[in-house]
């Protein structure tokens, strides 16, 4: 796989999560659930677009930021969608999504020896540590303090 074909299968990746988050509004009746899917269906098809106007010549300048991992996805049960009942389940969900894609481009970083290609690696697994980040964020105020 090279540059390139890993960018066309980020943003399949993309579009396959953001139609995720569309199919699972059905599947709550919570109203803050709803709203949440909403929300990030919307923020993975910005990831997409990004995707698909990514320059790749901004490959090799690419520094890694620092983005706090709470690890409380490390924790918990994973759902299958159909298992979504109410608003945390739909953050486990989520938050599992994003574990899983993150440690994919991880994975995929470590095994490339392709200095392009680790580094692209690099920046998707740092985009999906920052929406995880967001989505434990959301679990830790809303779910931590409701129990």
């Amino acid at each position: 796989m090279d540059v390139k074909e890993l960018i066309t299968k980020a943003a399949e990746e993309e579009e396959n999560s953001y139609k995720f988050y569309m199919d699972a509004i059905d599947l709550t009746e919570d109203a803050a659930a709803k709203l949440w899917l909403k929300e990030l269906a919307e923020e993975e098809m910005k990831h997409k677009e990004m995707l698909q106007d990514f320059d790749t010549s901004k490959i090799t300048k690419f520094e890694p930021g620092e983005t706090q991992d709470l690890h409380i996805t490390e924790f918990l049960i994973d759902k299958d969608v159909t298992d979504i009942k109410d608003f945390q389940d739909v953050l486990i969900v989520a938050m599992k999504k994003e574990q899983k894609a993150y440690n994919f481009y991880v994975s995929m970083a470590q095994s490339s020896e392709n200095e392009d290609m680790r580094n692209l690696c690099k920046i998707l697994a740092q985009e999906e540590l920052k929406h995880k980040h967001k989505i434990e964020l959301y679990y830790d105020d809303i779910v931590f303090k409701e129990n």
